[in-house]
This record gives C-alpha cells, sequence and structure tokens, in this order.
C-alpha cells in the first residue's frame, strides 16, 4: 500500500532554493578555512607538528600520530573490523581526549571542523537538472517501521532524514504550496508520564511520579532538566528555571537541550 504515495514523493522530489544553498556553501566554506587556519597555527607553533597538507585533520593517519605519538597522549582504543583493539581518533576519541590540557583546544577545533565538512558534504550533493533533490526510500528499511533513504538511482540526492535543522531551509515549497509540520505536542511523553504515574506513583511519587506534572507544567524539558541536574543554582520561583536551563553545558547545546 505504501509503493504508491513512496514512488510518488521519490519521483517529485523536493524544489532547491539555489541562492540560498549557495550563500550556505560560501559561509560554511569560509568558516572551514577560518578554522582550518587557527587549528593549523596551533598545531604547528604550539606543538611543532609539521602539517603539511592543508586539510590535514581529515586524515586519521596524522591525528593518531599528532595525539598518539607526538603528543604522547594515552590512546583511545576501539575494536576494528578484524577484533582487534586499536588506537582511534573518532568523534567518541577526540571528545575524550578533551579532557587533557594541551590537546583540548585541538580537539574542540577538530569536532567543529568535522560537523562544518558533513553540512558542506551536503549542501554540495548533487541535485537533478530541474533543481530538484531526490532521494531513495525503502519502505522495509527499519524495525520501527519508519522509512529510510539514500541517493536516488541516479546518484543524486543522498538521505533526506537526517537533514539538521540549519540546513532545511535551502529547501522550498512549490509554487501555490506550503511546507508544514504535522505532530501531536507531547504524544510519547505523556504516555510515558501516564504509565509512571500509574505503575510508580506510590513508590517512587517524589521523583517518576512526578514526570506527568512535568509534562504538564507548561516546559516540560526546563522541568524535566530541574530534575535531571539537581546540583544546579535553580531559584525558587519557576520563572527563573528557564534562565538556568538555558546555560550552555555541552559544545553549543544547553542544559535543556540536553535534557
Amino acid at each position: 500500500a505504501m509503493q504508491g504515495p513512496i514512488m510518488e514523493m521519490t519521483l517529485r522530489g523536493l524544489l532547491v532554493d539555489q541562492n540560498r544553498r549557495g550563500k550556505m556553501l560560501h559561509t560554511i566554506v569560509q568558516d572551514i578555512d577560518r578554522l582550518n587556519e587557527q587549528l593549523t597555527s596551533i598545531v604547528r607553533d604550539g606543538v611543532g607538528y609539521p602539517v603539511t597538507a592543508p586539510n590535514w585533520w581529515r586524515s586519521n593517519t596524522q591525528l593518531q600520530e599528532l595525539f598518539y605519538k607526538v603528543m604522547g597522549l594515552n590512546p583511545v582504543k576501539k575494536r576494528n573490523a578484524n577484533g582487534i583493539y586499536a588506537p582511534t581518533v573518532n568523534r567518541d576519541a577526540i571528545e575524550k581526549l578533551t579532557v587533557n590540557f594541551y590537546a583540548e583546544p585541538i580537539c574542540r577545533h577538530i569536532l567543529v571542523l568535522r560537523d562544518l565538512d558533513k553540512k558542506r558534504q551536503f549542501l554540495e550533493t548533487g541535485i537533478d537538472p530541474d533543481g530538484r533533490f531526490r532521494y531513495g526510500f525503502n519502505i522495509a528499511g527499519t524495525n520501527t517501521g519508519r522509512l529510510s533513504s539514500s541517493e536516488s538511482d541516479f546518484g543524486t540526492g543522498s538521505n533526506s532524514q537526517n537533514v539538521g535543522r540549519s540546513l532545511r531551509s535551502i529547501f522550498a515549497a512549490d509554487p501555490g504550496m506550503k511546507f508544514c509540520n504535522v505532530d501531536l505536542e507531547q504524544a510519547d511523553s505523556r504516555n510515558l508520564g501516564a504509565m509512571c504515574w500509574n505503575n510508580f506513583r506510590e513508590e517512587h511519587g517524589d521523583i517518576i511520579g512526578r514526570y506527568l506534572d512535568a509534562c504538564e507544567s507548561g516546559d516540560l524539558h526546563t522541568f524535566v532538566c530541574k530534575m535531571a541536574n539537581a546540583e544546579l543554582p535553580w531559584p525558587e520561583d519557576q520563572k527563573g528555571w528557564r534562565a538556568i536551563a538555558d546555560e550552555i553545558a555541552y559544545r553549543d547545546f544547553s542544559h535543556r537541550d540536553m535534557a
């Protein structure tokens, strides 16, 4: 039953705002160049590592040499395809290495550069001659019943379900049409809150049973943030909770985002 609608979506694709796409790509490339220059200066002048390639931070071999040989940090290891634990510089490893004082500015630059590079790659994804972004859907691609997607049969487009918010503005509604987002407000959270209330209210009324109260509070995420981060300086007046919750907790995510 899904084949007809999915084929229509696959053939139709999404209209791309070429002007917006070009401006975003230009800005991201400029940011990459600026951060690349900063990182190269830190590594070359601060660590003494002779960087030569323009985008050396994309090379896992060079990053492993920098962190584990030149800087002498304890290697973060992961089981490889052969089942052997070997040094890695994947995202988890880079985040773990940030605890080292001298490595932190290098790691922060690399994490941001990798994020920007993924955005660059998406914006440079090929689109069809009619200016539309197309993709191939797999109806049976997940265990949950959701769709999965990849590039189209003609090699254009890409995964269309994990496009970050900051990149979605390159897509434009067709003339006479509008985009909309249809969603039930806190449906999953309210179901969870009801189950917590029914099953745990008497035994854990001070913690788990309160989740339904959080759903009804008017600001679920701030309420949960307060429950999960009791050590933060929360004021007595609930009106002041949001300001505390919005403080940065990790990279560019606030305590509320994490909650």
